[in-house]
């Protein structure tokens, strides 16, 4: 009778072993999956307040450099201000610059010239061109014909225009050289007779 009974529960138990089982590892896995998720939870937790604080650095540069990108805007609006205004102070100098010239040459104009002068013990006619060592009355006459007709226009062109004027008129003219003309002109305009009559010494003495 016994020994039935042992058998009997032995039996009970075997049968009884897949739900014991069960009830073991069930609470198992989920112990193990609620420790996981904890885990993770954690995990992405301390991800969050790392990228919370890496978000509010980048704000706080972003801040920055919006400040400094207004600072940048208000200057350069400063500076096209600025040269707005220079370039309307250049704009009136040169303005200035040109009534200057302009009143300058009227009053130079306006001049009153001496009918003639004085020049190596003889009387000249102011602005005769002849004064000029080289030039002849042909050669005053091609010059007043090309635009040059006083002492100052002869100053202001260059020998080599005048080169060209005489090569125009002939080969007659072309013997002459006028290198010395404009230099010579300058000095009879200016008033510096004594000046003109020592370098046109000096021309002579050079053609000796």
């Amino acid at each position: 009778m016994t020994t039935a009974i042992i058998l009997l529960n032995n039996c009970t138990f075997i049968g009884n072993l897949p739900m014991a089982l069960a009830l073991c590892i069930v609470p198992f896995i989920l112990g193990w999956l609620a420790a996981w998720i904890f885990h993770k939870v954690g995990s992405l937790k301390s991800t969050i307040s790392e990228l919370t604080t890496d978000n509010g650095e980048l704000n706080a540069k972003v801040s920055a450099l919006t400040s400094d990108n207004t600072d940048l805007k208000v200057k350069i609006t400063q500076l096209d201000a600025e040269i707005e205004n220079l370039g309307a102070q250049i704009k009136k100098l040169k303005n200035d610059l040109i009534i200057c010239e302009s009143e300058r040459n009227i009053l130079k104009s306006q001049q009153a010239k001496p009918a003639s002068v004085m020049f190596a013990g003889a009387k000249v006619k102011y602005d005769d061109l002849e004064i000029v060592e080289g030039i002849g009355p042909k050669i005053a006459q091609v010059l007043k014909v090309a635009g040059i007709d006083t002492w100052l226009a002869l100053a202001e062109t260059s020998a080599d225009k005048i080169r060209e004027i005489l090569d125009a008129a002939g080969s007659a003219f072309q013997m002459h050289d006028p290198a010395t003309w404009p230099e010579q002109a300058r000095l009879a305009d200016s008033g510096d007779l004594e000046g003109l009559k020592k370098l046109q010494d000096e021309l002579s003495a050079g053609k000796e």
